[in-house]
């Protein structure tokens, strides 16, 4: 017998198993710690590689005015910025994928939470039909 509240269960259940995302499902098979700490990972190399390439660029355009400077207090602070920015921005950077990735993982738990909450409600559901129907023939055999 079809019911509307397991229907609607099962719709829940389904809508949810047919759009977990692709970030969800890695979610699901990390802790918490380790899924945010390969993000940060990633995110360190990824940053400092693009930081490389952005100072290569900016090295080469400038090139002229380095060589051109004798003083070795003015290359000296050219250092000196490049690695401060470099710092700065990593910190930043860090901050955000921390922050991104850990609201990612919490909402993918919930969302997994209140799906595991549907699929015990639902098999109450069936445990209680298949009870009153082991009840119904008792009682049948017994009349």
């Amino acid at each position: 017998m079809l019911r509307e509240d397991k229907i609607r269960l099962m719709h829940e259940i389904a809508k949810y198993e047919k759009s977990a995302d692709e970030w969800e499902r890695p979610a699901k098979e990390y802790f918490r710690g380790d899924y945010i700490g390969m993000h940060l990972l990633q995110s360190f190399l990824s940053f400092t590689l693009s930081y490389a390439l952005l100072l290569g660029i900016v090295s080469l355009y400038h090139l002229e005015h380095i060589l051109n400077a004798v003083n070795v207090l003015i290359v000296f602070r050219f250092v000196l910025r490049c690695v401060v920015a470099y710092v700065v921005g990593l910190l930043l950077f860090e901050i955000l994928t921390y922050i991104v990735f850990r609201r990612r993982y919490d909402k993918s738990a919930a969302r997994r939470t209140e799906h595991l909450r549907c699929l015990n409600r639902l098999k109450k559901r069936y445990d209680t039909e298949e009870r009153i129907k082991e009840l119904a023939k008792e009682e049948g055999a017994n009349a």
